[in-house]
């Protein structure tokens, strides 16, 4: 079966919180084929450090954040919306400063009315309205995190490092890796992109854990939290806004040092079966199946073939996982077995990997 997914990648050098500068060797935002493990490129387009994307497949559009400290001569990064036509080929239609520092994920609301970016840097929360063809309204809202925790390094200050909405379509929470806290927000369902902060519903997680980015189990009532800094994923039950903590496991195999690792990317199969989390550091992948009451059971750790698996994504039909290893240039395909354990299939070459989104319906000729 082919199926069609989207890449981000960094093209310029960037200033990271661990303090390394990387250097960007990537081409822009790309648009795949992926037909059993194998990968082909339709198109391309220059964007700079398109770090993160994502896809509105009823509207034909792609929104990238540009992960930058200045953008358009001002403080700030970017982001960009390009369109694509029926033979993925993608035109550049705006790009806007987002007001605040490396914006590394970006997301369309449920209802489709705004896009929230994360701004890692500055920790704060940028959000767009959308018009009903998609298209970004030129106004923006910038909603500023504050506070710090224990790292001395990591936690200086806010990091704001992504959004998701909870299932029953009430709230966004945002993980902020330098607060320790997933913050917790509550949005309108009009084109203004406005949201109102929920300080009562905010998740504090342990000091020195450093949240990162979450998903709900397709039950709608367990999520999985991925901790950067801590090496650890937790499980928390959510019930009208509230998250209750259930139990976690570390990342790293016994004796690997936590402090050589920074954990990154989190994602559950389609049919709920297995949860994989990935390792900087360890260069991994963790293999875990549920029991019963929403735990987590280690199934295996695997080498991700490559260097700083930065983001990775499970194909719609839940056979196929595409690992992007960003300091590698490499997009390594696993296949997903009975029991959840990967096989390797193939490798490709990618400058600067960072993100990789599956379009779920839409068939290129």
């Amino acid at each position: 079966m082919k199926q069609y997914f989207c890449l981000g990648s960094y093209t310029e050098p960037i200033l990271f919180g661990t303090g390394e500068v990387f250097q960007g060797k990537g081409k822009g935002v790309y648009i795949c084929s992926f037909e059993d493990g194998e990968i082909k490129r339709i198109s391309s387009l220059e964007v700079r450090n398109p770090s993160f994307v994502c896809v509105d497949e009823k509207q034909k559009k792609i929104y990238a954040v540009n992960e930058l400290k200045e953008y358009l001569s001002v403080f700030g990064g970017g982001v960009t919306q390009i369109s694509y036509d029926e033979k993925g080929e993608m035109t550049s239609e705006f790009t806007d400063n987002t007001g605040a520092t490396d914006p590394c994920h970006i997301i369309v609301s449920p209802d489709r009315k705004f896009v929230s970016i994360a701004n890692f840097a500055s920790g704060a929360v940028t959000t767009y309205g959308l018009d009903e063809n998609g298209c970004i309204n030129t106004e923006k809202h910038v909603y500023q995190h504050e506070g710090h925790s224990v790292h001395p390094k990591r936690q200086q200050g806010p990091h704001a490092h992504s959004t998701i909405f909870t299932p029953d379509g009430k709230y966004m929470f945002v993980p902020d890796l330098g607060i320790d806290t997933v913050k917790a927000y509550t949005y309108e369902n009009d084109e203004s992109g406005q949201i109102d902060a929920c300080p009562d519903k905010d998740l504090k997680v342990a000091a020195g854990n450093g949240p990162r980015f979450g998903e709900f189990h397709p039950n709608g009532k367990d999520f999985y939290l991925i901790n950067e800094i801590g090496s650890r994923v937790e499980h928390y039950t959510y019930e009208d806004g509230t998250m209750v903590y259930r139990d976690g496991i570390g990342t790293l195999p016994e004796g690997f040092p936590k402090e050589d690792n920074i954990c990154s990317d989190l994602h559950i199969t389609p049919d709920g079966k297995y949860l994989y989390a990935s390792n900087r550091g360890h260069d991994s992948l963790v293999v875990c199946s549920f029991r019963e009451d929403g735990s987590l059971n280690i199934v295996e750790t695997i080498s991700c073939e490559g260097k700083t698996p930065r983001n990775f994504a499970i194909d719609p039909t839940g056979a196929f996982i595409l690992v992007g290893n960003q300091d590698s240039d490499t997009i390594v395909t696993f296949r997903i077995e009975e029991d959840g354990r990967l096989k390797r299939v193939s490798t490709y070459g990618f400058g600067s990997p960072v993100c990789i989104q599956f379009f779920k319906e839409t068939m290129f000729d």
